[in-house]
């Protein structure tokens, strides 16, 4: 059997959690768990890395990694700010802060607007968004995302040769430009190091006095798995590991010897001397949301082929599970609970489906040993789902309704469980 060991790295206050509940009292199936007492531990941990070299809590959480409400809740109470990429996730997180960067192309009058009037801080994409700006005569508080920094050549951003006509624009103006900006599509330390101080190297060279900040965006990356099992999945992979010999290319890198806080503070310790009384300021989503949230689905029964193969078909599916809109697999393997303890403990081989009439409604394409055959009614566990998977490409395909979302956070007693809800706060607009 093609079968090759993938693990969810250990984590003491998921995997309490797991242990310590019977889930199928808690929840129906599917749901979606989050896991505030994580999410603060990441926080903090970026914090301490600002605190460290001086600088103010410059964390921008980036919501489109996830939905929840309650992720905007608790950023906000730690005196984090919000990244937001549209006007409709701008008035979710002005329910909660107004320390909040508004950025995506192709902007509306209407999410300019409001951004400006909550005195939010607006990622300018393009020059045309720049004019735009300045013919709403409004005091607006921006930053210019710039492209081409490091040969990078992006659909996003005002290309570095045209600095200087943004900035013709903005002067006699009500706008005031307080920061630059970029987004690199890789997990690079050293291109951000590199950009960081090319920029600088522009503010210096058009006497730019009014910059406060460069944000470097986000794409700080996680591990989802040991470094032993990612590098013997890279060293053993062939297609016959995946139902159909399907034949993946590319993969998200679940093990990186940098990660997270410590990928900030790499940057930070290459850059500080260059940038003075320049902040740094981040967008991280994922990397916040590291052992957030697992997602719970029910077996409904097994599929045996006649292959050979065989297939756990769930009652969840392909749009909970992100990954596998973007022609990849997610590698971490799903534990699997059993309603009921008195099993034939035989390995059993199987790929996990869901609930859609589509070939390619897949969980997990990869072939999972599980310690028995799975039976119907049985709970299958996907962990560390919170950042891009569980929502990211949610939809009410057949008209199913919507996984549900409950925040989890540990007492000294137990555990406060409660349902993912909107604030319902007031907004300027």
């Amino acid at each position: 059997m093609n079968y090759i060991k993938i693990e969810n790295k250990s984590n003491n206050i998921v995997d309490n959690f797991v242990a310590d509940n019977n889930l199928f009292a808690l929840f129906d199936s599917p749901v979606n768990i989050l896991f505030i007492d994580n999410f603060l531990i990441n926080i903090k941990r970026f914090k301490d890395v600002f605190s460290k070299y001086g600088m103010s809590n410059n964390i921008f959480f980036s919501c489109k990694v996830n939905k929840a409400y309650t992720f905007l809740k608790y950023a906000a109470s730690t005196g984090c700010g919000i990244e937001v990429s549209s006007e409709y996730e701008l008035k979710d997180a002005l329910k909660y802060t107004n320390k909040i960067i508004a950025t995506g192309p192709a902007k509306s009058n209407n999410y300019l607007r409001l951004a400006i009037l909550n005195n939010c801080i607006v990622s300018v994409d393009d020059i045309e968004e720049l004019k735009n700006i300045k013919r709403m005569r409004l005091k607006a508080k921006i930053s210019l995302r710039i492209s081409n920094l490091q040969g990078d050549i992006s659909r996003f951003g005002i290309n570095k040769e045209n600095i200087s006509d943004c900035l013709k624009i903005i002067k006699n103006s009500n706008i005031t430009l307080e920061g630059l900006l970029f987004h690199f599509n890789n997990y690079s330390i050293d291109a951000r190091i590199k950009a960081i101080k090319e920029l600088v190297k522009l503010i210096r060279k058009n006497n730019i006095n009014t910059i406060k900040f460069i944000d470097i965006g986000g794409g700080i990356p996680i591990n989802y798995c040991s470094k032993f099992d990612w590098e013997n999945f890279n060293f053993n992979i062939n297609k016959h590991m995946f139902f159909k010999d399907k034949d993946f290319k590319d993969f998200y890198p679940y093990y990186s010897k940098i990660v997270g806080e410590k990928f900030l503070e790499e940057i930070l310790k290459e850059t500080k001397k260059d940038l003075a009384d320049i902040q740094i300021y981040v967008e991280p989503g994922r990397s916040l949301l590291d052992n957030c949230g697992i997602s719970i689905y029910k077996v409904e029964y097994v599929k045996e082929l006649y292959n050979g193969d065989n297939i756990i078909i769930t009652n969840g599916n392909i749009n909970c599970l992100s990954e596998q809109w973007f022609n990849t697999d997610y590698l971490i393997e799903p534990k699997l609970i059993p309603r009921k303890h008195n099993r034939n403990n035989k390995d059993y081989y199987a790929s996990v489906a869901g609930n859609l009439c589509l070939e390619q409604d897949m969980l997990t394409w990869r072939k999972i040993k599980f310690p028995h055959k799975p039976l119907k009614g049985d709970y299958l566990i996907y962990y560390n789902t919170a950042a891009y998977q569980m929502d990211s490409n949610e939809s009410m395909f057949h008209k199913i309704p919507l996984v549900k979302k409950y925040y989890v956070i540990k007492e000294k007693c137990g555990y406060i469980i409660g349902e993912d809800e909107e604030n319902d706060s007031k907004i300027n607009d």
